[in-house]
């Protein structure tokens, strides 16, 4: 009885030795770590490319190469979202909704349709693809209640070109090599993103890389942005002066006229 269990575990052992050794792995890299907005910046793309590697007694999962999902979140915040309300022919936001530590930024690219490349419980486990993106509320709700907000929150992401996925954005250079571009809006947020590269293998997710990169404010829009969250006094008063100043020169020119 011993001598059986004992040739179980080694056969165990075994088996596992031989699955790490056959593990695929993805090596991947952004062509900017770095974007830096100006005063003109009106959104700019990177471009992410990458290979799947693995060692020479491995055989490719699939005929026809593997498949890549990449998906980039940008820094998180609270976002309230609102339901309009009539009131008195007047429409105001009434009820609202906060959800907690959402991403200002989340982009899912892939080589193909999600469906196609994973199911849902795999996508779910992984956060990839809108319908899995896990956004909390800042307060229990009603489950109704949470959904239909939730809804409305990412319509109104994906509306101001925040969230989004694009199912052909990813380009299988070779059944190993691959490519993408990140589009980056002119709206996004400063602060750090991270970017996940999956690669899967006949609905299997095999290897995952993890990479970041910064979105800063840099020039004049950066010393403005740093007065005002460092010296706040200082910039209200600037900003009242400003006013003033504007004013007065207005007064000075209709005058004049």
């Amino acid at each position: 009885m011993m001598r059986s269990l004992l040739v179980l575990a080694i056969a165990s052992l075994a088996a596992i030795a031989a699955s790490t050794a056959r593990a695929e792995s993805v090596i991947a890299a952004l062509s900017s770590k770095r974007i830096e907005i100006r005063s003109n910046f009106v959104g700019t793309e990177l471009v992410l490319f990458g290979t799947v590697e693995r060692d020479a007694a491995t055989v490719g999962r699939r005929s026809e190469g593997y498949d890549v999902a990449i998906v980039i979140e940008g820094p998180g915040s609270n976002m309230v979202v609102w339901r309009k309300e009539r009131v008195g022919g007047i429409w105001v936001n009434g009820t609202g909704v906060e959800f907690k530590n959402a991403p200002s930024y989340y982009a899912v690219l892939t080589n193909r349709p999600l469906e196609e490349i994973s199911s849902p419980p795999a996508l779910k486990r992984q956060q990839i693809g809108l319908d899995f993106l896990k956004i909390e509320t800042a307060t229990e709700q009603p489950k109704r209640v949470a959904t239909e907000f939730r809804t409305a929150l990412l319509r109104r992401e994906q509306s101001n070109e925040l969230y989004f996925e694009n199912p052909e954005a990813v380009e299988m250079l070779t059944p190993r090599m691959f490519m993408a571009q990140i589009p980056l809006p002119a709206n996004i947020r400063t602060g750090g993103y991270r970017a996940r590269v999956h690669v899967f293998g006949d609905g299997a997710l095999l290897a995952t890389e993890k990479l970041g990169f910064w979105v800063v404010k840099t020039g004049f829009e950066a010393a403005i942005f740093n007065l005002a969250h460092r010296q706040p006094l200082i910039y209200g008063l600037g900003t009242v002066a400003m006013a003033f100043g504007v004013g007065w020169l207005g007064s000075v020119l209709f005058r004049r006229s």
